[in-house]
């Protein structure tokens, strides 16, 4: 069993306890659940994948070169979940604007591949490491803002990946890695927003008040 499955089975496996431990509470604590699951989900696989990026990184190149490398994507991913958590409402159109920009250059991969071919067998799995650094502030702006982050997490989850095997290039093993788990966390942020707006809908408010 590869790694892309290990980790898609024991997200899904981890969630689907907890929508089973929950099963009988109300739809808004069962969406908060949900979400903190999501959120959590997130943040052990980000502890995870950062290790392993930066073990790789300090062993190839090694050295200053090697933590440079690491600190110029777990910096700005620090950063900017940081800055999502305290400051939501200016950081959602940064975060839409770096993943738009990221999954545009995806998309230029696709059709052109050979012009970047080289750069990415010399510098590793870009791409990859590109998804767990916005994905991890997707999901802590997913805390505040359910659906926004899970569409986010959705969109870093599935395009790339998509695209990187249309365009046949490298490295989709490392991809599917990054990916499979900010997918399942992106779905598990959409299902509790659905869960939420429909436990406050004007009809169960009114079902409430009867």
């Amino acid at each position: 069993m590869n790694v892309p499955v290990i980790l898609a089975v024991g997200a899904i496996a981890v969630v689907a306890v907890v929508m089973f431990m929950t099963r009988e509470k109300e739809p808004q604590q069962r969406a908060a659940a949900l979400q903190r699951t999501g959120a959590a989900v997130m943040a052990v696989f980000t502890v995870l994948a950062s290790i392993f990026i930066a073990g790789y990184a300090l062993q190839d190149p090694g050295g200053n070169a090697g933590l440079l490398m690491t600190l110029v994507w777990v910096v700005p991913m620090l950063v900017l979940a940081v800055a999502a958590w305290f400051w939501p409402a200016p950081t959602a159109p940064l975060l839409l604007a770096l993943a738009s920009a990221f999954i545009a250059a995806c998309v230029w991969l696709a059709f052109d591949p050979a012009a970047l071919r080289e750069f990415l067998s010399e510098n590793g799995p870009v791409i990859a490491v590109s998804v767990v650094a916005l994905a991890f502030p997707a999901a802590v702006l997913g805390l505040q803002r359910a659906a926004l982050g899970g569409w986010l997490l959705v969109a870093l989850g599935v395009l790339p990946l998509l695209i990187t095997v249309i365009g046949r290039l490298g490295g989709v093993s490392s991809l599917a890695a990054a990916s499979v788990v900010p997918l399942i966390a992106g779905i598990s942020y959409l299902v509790s927003a659905r869960m939420a707006s429909g436990s406050t809908s004007p009809g169960n408010q009114r079902a409430a008040a009867a």
